[in-house]
């Protein structure tokens, strides 16, 4: 055979294919524009999360810095408490605002009003607001001497095991306590399980004078 037959019959063949998979493609049009409809779609989709939750990170940081800033300045501009008590427990960074406002409440020594706003946001929740609410508020009952119902939250906490707050804190709390009840046995108990759990962290380590300390005593 020939070379120009050769090369004529190779681009009859190419241009059979050509013409046999433009008509697969026209015949499966629909199909593909499918495809890439939802494609498209699920780009814009996928952009559109990415840019609403860096909106809503920004919205937040935006949020607890005003918050901090009221909190900070509140001995200067004592009007900022009315802004605070208004914040607090409303919309969706409310809790965080409860929980600033109770801690300055603490630490004016006024535990009624601290423990009124934790009540009323320490069951929303299961992230590390919730728990860093619960703590507060099991510590205001603690020293109002309503240690039986502080024992119940920290053992609450401890039986959840979250994993976006220290448990090895909330385990020296409930030994605290426990020895404040004069349960000195159960003290003891979470002391130990404190020195064998978390031996090197700061409440691991205090532990462990706390437990000689206890059992020299016995």
């Amino acid at each position: 055979m020939k070379r120009t037959e050769r090369r004529q019959l190779k681009e009859n063949e190419l241009a059979t294919g050509l013409s046999r998979f433009l008509s697969w493609v026209r015949k499966h049009e629909k199909q593909f524009m499918a495809i890439a409809i939802a494609l498209v779609t699920l780009l814009l989709v996928a952009v559109g999360i990415r840019w609403f939750v860096n909106y809503q990170r920004s919205v937040e940081a935006s949020y607890i810095s005003q918050i901090l800033s009221l909190k900070a300045e509140l001995d200067q501009k004592p009007e900022n408490l009315a802004q605070l008590e208004k914040l607090a427990g409303k919309g969706r960074y409310g809790r965080i605002a409860s929980l600033v406002l109770a801690t300055y409440y603490v630490e004016k020594n006024d535990l009624e009003k601290a423990e009124k706003v934790l009540a009323g946001v320490k069951d929303r929740g299961r992230d590390l607001i919730h728990y860093q609410i619960l703590d507060l508020y099991a510590q205001v009952l603690s020293r109002r001497g309503e240690l039986n119902r502080a024992v119940e939250i920290y053992h609450q906490i401890e039986k959840e095991k979250p994993g976006s707050y220290p448990l090895d804190v909330v385990l020296f709390r409930l030994a605290e306590s426990y020895e404040k009840m004069g349960q000195n046995d159960q003290a003891l108990n979470v002391y130990r399980q404190l020195q064998m759990e978390y031996p090197n962290t700061y409440y691991g380590y205090q532990a462990t004078f706390k437990a000689m300390k206890l059992a020299a005593g016995k």
